[in-house]
């Protein structure tokens, strides 16, 4: 029979967190053998992890260790212990499954690397976990908003934007929207406030003063405390009035992501949303430019997959993979380039066998 073994923290390893629901600060052992997973935990999480986990059942770790080879390496003796308890001829380990335990076993341990079969288990989505998914989706929508308004109610001294007094900088409207998260039920790190050149780097969380007439790409991806789903959303925003080229690129964008939220439906691949994306910026004049030093354009895939993770499979770029009922996905196109900046609009929708439901609900605004 094989297992699949991880040994990691639930917070590093969402599978882990899948098996349990159940969040520790060290890490430990756990096994799925067939639809059964167990645990195997120390002294200071087991009578919390009986009571509140969803393992099938949970071991005491100091008890397993009385079934150990005598002066046998303490990780090969556990893994022949799990060998003999559980009929297993075949560990299935995932990729970051720690070396310091692979060189301690691989000579007298089966043992086989499998990321997908790991990775792939969570894709489709149970009523509740999208059910918790769209919770966070309406903390997203409810914290981009706040920022919003701060945006909206921003005074523009010397072409600078200045709240209360005080210039707003990319680093205080991340901290005002991070706060905010945490105050109603989440919470958020590396949250992305980019405004000009900053907006064209997709990943830059965006740094110095904002400034009144430059694209602002707000990306926010909260964490609910309570269940450790995520949500994630972009908007684009511009305090003033956009010049012709920003307002293009920006009903582009927006054009382009309508075109493929319409498109998504179970048994579609995921590269035909991606060729489709590129091939529509491209007839919008849109294609992709290099340089020496970078890349301007769509210069990122079409989006991932959402969950315990922020980034999850399937990922929706040129690599095909059919779309199934229940899996929750980003569509987020975006257009960079150096001389306009930067648009990114980005929505969570949830695949059904005849299209999808969009998890995802913010207003569009754009000029503020």
């Amino acid at each position: 029979m094989k297992a699949f073994i991880i040994y990691d923290t639930p917070e590093h390893n969402p599978n882990l967190l899948y098996w349990g629901r159940f969040t520790a600060p060290d890490p430990f052992l756990a096994i799925k053998v067939g639809n059964k997973t167990i645990a195997f935990v120390s002294s200071l999480e087991y009578g919390r992890c009986k009571q509140t986990s969803r393992f099938n059942e949970v071991y005491l770790l100091s008890d397993v260790r009385k079934h150990f080879e005598k002066n046998a390496p303490f990780w090969l003796s556990f893994f022949k212990f799990l060998q003999r308890q559980f009929d297993v001829d075949t560990f299935i380990v995932p990729d970051d499954f720690p070396a310091s335990i692979y060189a301690q076993i691989v000579n007298q341990i089966p043992i086989e690397f499998d990321a997908a079969a790991f990775n792939q288990q969570r894709a489709c989505k149970t009523d509740d976990e999208k059910a918790e998914i769209k919770k966070a989706c309406q903390l997203a929508s409810r914290t981009i908003t706040f920022a919003k308004d701060i945006l909206q109610t921003s005074d523009v001294k010397d072409g600078a934007l200045f709240f209360d007094n005080q210039p707003l900088t990319s680093e205080a409207l991340r901290g005002r929207m991070e706060i905010y998260c945490l105050e109603h039920g989440g919470y958020a790190t590396d949250t992305i406030v980019a405004g000009g050149q900053d907006a064209t780097n997709p990943h830059c969380v965006g740094h110095g003063v904002l400034r009144a007439n430059q694209l602002i790409v707000i990306d926010f991806f909260p964490r609910l405390q309570h269940s450790h789903y995520y949500g994630d959303m972009t908007r684009t925003f511009i305090k003033g009035k956009a010049s012709k080229e920003q307002a293009d690129m920006y009903c582009c964008v927006q054009d382009c992501q309508r075109a493929l939220i319409a498109q998504v439906k179970a048994g579609v691949l995921t590269s035909t949303l991606m060729a489709f994306a590129t091939q529509f910026f491209e007839e919008r004049g849109y294609g992709l430019k290099q340089s020496e030093q970078s890349y301007q354009g769509f210069i990122h895939s079409v989006g991932h997959g959402l969950g315990l993770n922020l980034h999850e499979y399937p990922s929706i770029s040129t690599r095909p993979i059919r779309l199934e009922p229940g899996m929750v996905i980003t569509i987020e196109p975006g257009l960079y380039f150096n001389e306009v900046g930067g648009v990114r609009i980005e929505d969570d929708v949830y695949v059904t066998e005849d299209g999808c439901e969009l998890l995802s609900r913010c207003n569009y605004d754009f000029e503020l």
